[in-house]
């Protein structure tokens, strides 16, 4: 079932799988309206894997195609909203606290803290397959975009997010059953 640009399509949708089956359509045009929001081309294809993954909460959607593809740019525009929001604050109470790190250096007990977190996070990628950890790598250490890596490794790009999504989603379980919270928040936070 093809979209129409008009949203003129009166077939109805249902629940979060007919939301999927228009979002899978609609990924390209979903990406590039994020990428004007946040410019990072990374960061854009993050946000609309995680609009995704927002879906299976709309168990009570119904409408026509037309609705869900309006439905789907509400969620990817708030979505982008509130990344803006957060990395605006952020920076605003990064320059309002820079003082409090002058004089500060890291002490052993920081040093061991930094090891035991560096350890946790090589376990959890070594209990990943192969290629998604290498995928990861390339993404989140090398600084590519699944474009790029998709390219490098001759997978499609829908299979490198997939499997970026997968290592992360893995990797924050670990973590979060360790229950330390400050990893997950440091190392699986969107990039951008």
């Amino acid at each position: 079932m093809a979209i129409s640009n008009t949203g003129a399509a009166s077939a109805d949708i249902t629940g979060p799988t007919g939301l999927g089956r228009i979002f899978v359509e609609l990924r390209p045009q979903l990406e590039r309206f994020l990428r004007r929001r946040v410019t990072c081309p990374q960061l854009a294809g993050d946000m609309a894997s995680e609009v995704y993954l927002k879906l299976a909460r709309a168990t009570d959607f119904s409408g026509t195609i037309g609705e869900a593809r309006r439905y789907l740019f509400r969620v990817a525009s708030n979505h982008a909203l509130d990344h803006i929001r957060v990395e605006g604050r952020r920076a605003e109470i990064l320059r309002e606290s820079a003082h409090l790190f002058d004089d500060v250096e890291p002490g052993p007990e920081r040093g061991a803290m930094a090891r035991s977190e560096l350890e946790l996070i090589e376990e959890a990628l070594a209990e990943l397959p192969p290629k998604v950890r290498t995928i990861l790598v390339l993404s989140r250490v090398q600084g590519m975009t699944h474009a790029e890596i998709a390219a490098e490794l001759g997978v499609s790009k829908s299979l490198v997010e997939k499997y970026v999504l997968r290592a992360l989603l893995h990797c924050r379980r670990r973590v979060q059953a360790l229950g330390d919270d400050s990893v997950v928040g440091d190392c699986f936070a969107a990039r951008g």
